[in-house]
């Protein structure tokens, strides 16, 4: 049978147990769309770290900001590919920023550059008087994520990046043969698998999540029968689902600091996911 491990601490638990449910019942479902519609823009993006890009952001603009991420499809994908992500979390209230990187055919380290850039263009964009975005990034606001190649670049680029971001989501991550220097990652990261995955084998993925410092506050979410292209656009729908439920649970409560969403993550609303085997490995610290 394969793992399934909780690490949770006192702390945490009784935060829970303080928030109860109703703090959870007034959060919008993590995989259900956000009560903001969507608008999009590409012009004004070119960046020498990334091949096109795509903003997407909450119409109106009416909080005075908005956290941040960049995202990124992985080995022969373009943004296109992982537009069902970024406007999901657009429709939640986030900001961002889609890219193909430079060579799509490339290696871990063309979409760590992409990242990088991307979080460069997000700052600069909020500074530029004529961006759509002008004056609404929260820069002390900003994520990371990326799937396959993009989330092995994520990785590395959160090496970089260091405190510049508050969070990284890596999803089905491949390193190849690069490595970051994970004693420089700070950033809160969630680290996504699947369990049939047969490009980025869960086994090798749990070892990247192994090698976080102790001290980062980090989740490993192995899911039950997904496999590596469930996570673009023509992936499983009800696994489409779930990534969504923790990729916005975690963005909530990290960048947001949003806590009716930690009962996605450790909670009632958890607690029912095990009970539906969603995973065949979770684990949390924090």
């Amino acid at each position: 049978m394969p793992s399934l491990s909780i690490k949770r601490s006192n702390l945490a638990l009784c935060a829970a147990l303080l928030l109860g449910s109703s703090a959870a019942t007034a959060a919008l479902p993590p995989a259900s769309p956000g009560a903001d519609s969507v608008c999009s823009y590409t012009s004004g993006l070119s960046s020498t770290g990334y091949s096109s890009a795509r903003v997407s952001y909450p119409c109106g603009l009416s909080a005075s900001s908005y956290a941040a991420t960049t995202l990124t499809g992985g080995y022969s994908n373009t943004k296109e590919q992982m537009y069902w992500l970024a406007d999901h979390l657009s429709s939640h209230g986030y900001i961002v920023i889609t890219m193909t990187p430079k060579n799509i055919f490339g290696t871990p380290p063309g979409w760590q550059t992409a990242h990088k850039a991307g979080i460069s263009k997000l700052k600069g964009e909020t500074a530029r008087s004529s961006s759509p975005i002008y004056r609404k990034v929260a820069t002390d606001k900003l994520g990371i994520m990326g799937f396959s190649m993009g989330g092995g670049g994520a990785l590395l680029a959160a090496a970089d990046l260091k405190t510049e971001i508050k969070t990284a989501i890596p999803l089905a991550p491949y390193l190849g043969f690069s490595s970051p220097n994970y004693s420089n990652i700070s950033a809160k990261t969630l680290i996504q698998a699947g369990a049939n995955d047969t490009v980025s084998y869960p086994s090798v993925v749990a070892s990247y999540y192994q090698s976080m410092p102790t001290s980062v506050t980090r989740a490993l979410t192995t899911f039950r029968s997904a496999s590596h292209l469930d996570w673009i656009n023509s992936g499983n729908a009800t696994r489409h689902a779930r990534f969504k439920t923790l990729i916005t649970a975690w963005m909530k409560l990290y960048l947001n600091g949003d806590t009716a969403y930690a009962t996605y993550l450790d909670g009632a609303a958890h607690s029912e996911h095990l009970a539906e085997d969603w995973f065949t490995r979770f684990e949390y610290v924090r």
